[in-house]
């Protein structure tokens, strides 16, 4: 019984001790502490607001895409006798890109061709006798049957015989090749043709710009490879829903130049060419305070700074639109922020 009671008076006291020990802490902290005078002047810049032309630009990054792009593929399997395709060669629609071995096929259609024009000749034959009752209707009928399935057999063969070429489909430029002669293809790749005479620059574009673009409309269209360089556009496509993100995707088509001709995967920027001046309040992009989420900045009330939430719209770059929150003819502080705190005098400078 004696032991717990002084284990129990030890520890009061340690607890006593520790509680001391915190309160000097507090004091101190307090002592330390920066507690501002409300009543001290601090010098700030102010803007008196005013209803003005607001002009708003914007500008969006893309990547331009290829025209067209495919996979070369030849539909005929076997081994390459041919390669007549080079990587970076410009070529033109309908040229012979690849030859397959149509050793054996063409040996085959030298016989279709021996068996149709045959069964074409007996049923020439059995057409004429007919007339004279010769043959019977179902002796000129399985003639002509038999005509027309030796035709069928040389068509197949030389639909064959073709697909043993590998023809490009439309003009552009050799951008990749991974076939040599002697090697066996079937149904992989063997190159990639791509068009760039025009491409296609897609962005994305957040709810609150979205009505600025239309189909058919033109726009300005810059990139980092040739700065100063503005290269016209026609928007293609908008589209009508939106991610998650509440972004829309707009194309645009980009004609292509001999001179600083742009590439598939450059970046690009776009930029309307339109007039979207309004009269709107708006602030220095220097007085805003806070996050996005919710902006704030200080109002100059009664020779006082005071901190109110504001709802903000576009921004230009140097100005921000203010939709709610100020008063037309109020000022707001644009510089010495730092010093001042929610309802503290300040002095406008000169």
């Amino acid at each position: 019984m004696r032991n717990k009671i002084i284990a129990a008076l030890i520890a009061l006291v340690v607890i006593s001790a520790i509680g001391y020990q915190l309160a000097g802490n507090a004091k101190v902290a307090k002592s330390k502490a920066f507690i501002p005078d409300l009543n001290k002047s601090v010098v700030v810049q102010s803007k008196t607001i005013e209803k003005a032309a607001f002009d708003y630009s914007f500008s969006y990054s893309g990547t331009f895409a290829p025209n067209r792009e495919i996979q070369l593929t030849p539909q005929g399997a076997g081994e390459v006798k041919g390669v007549f395709f080079t990587e970076g060669q410009q070529i033109g629609a309908g040229k012979v890109l690849l030859q397959v071995d149509d050793a054996l096929l063409q040996s085959q259609l030298i016989a279709a061709k021996a068996s149709y024009e045959n069964s074409k000749t007996n049923y020439e034959r059995f057409k004429n006798s007919s007339s004279s009752e010769g043959v019977t209707k179902m002796q000129l009928d399985a003639s002509y049957l038999q005509m027309k399935s030796a035709e069928s057999q040389l068509r197949q063969l030389e639909i064959s015989i073709g697909k043993c070429k590998l023809i490009a489909p439309f003009s552009g430029t050799i951008t990749q090749r991974n076939v040599e002669i002697g090697s066996v293809v079937g149904i992989s790749p063997v190159g990639r043709l791509t068009d760039v005479s025009s491409l296609k620059l897609e962005v994305n574009v957040p709810e609150s710009d979205i009505a600025y673009f239309s189909a058919g409309h033109e726009v300005s269209i810059s990139t980092e490879m040739y700065p100063g360089e503005v290269y016209r556009g026609k928007i293609e496509y908008v589209s009508t829903r939106g991610d998650e993100s509440h972004n829309y995707v707009v194309k645009i088509r980009v004609p292509n130049r001999a001179k600083n001709p742009l590439k598939a995967g450059m970046y690009g920027n776009v930029s309307l060419e339109k007039n979207l001046s309004v009269s709107a309040l708006s602030i220095p992009r220097t007085a805003l305070l806070g996050s996005a989420k919710k902006p704030q900045v200080y109002v100059v009330e009664n020779g006082r700074a005071m901190l109110r939430e504001i709802v903000i719209g576009r921004s230009n770059g140097s100005q921000i639109e203010v939709l709610n929150g100020i008063r037309e003819g109020e000022k707001v502080i644009t510089g010495g922020q730092i010093n001042l705190v929610d309802s503290c005098k300040v002095e406008l400078s000169k």
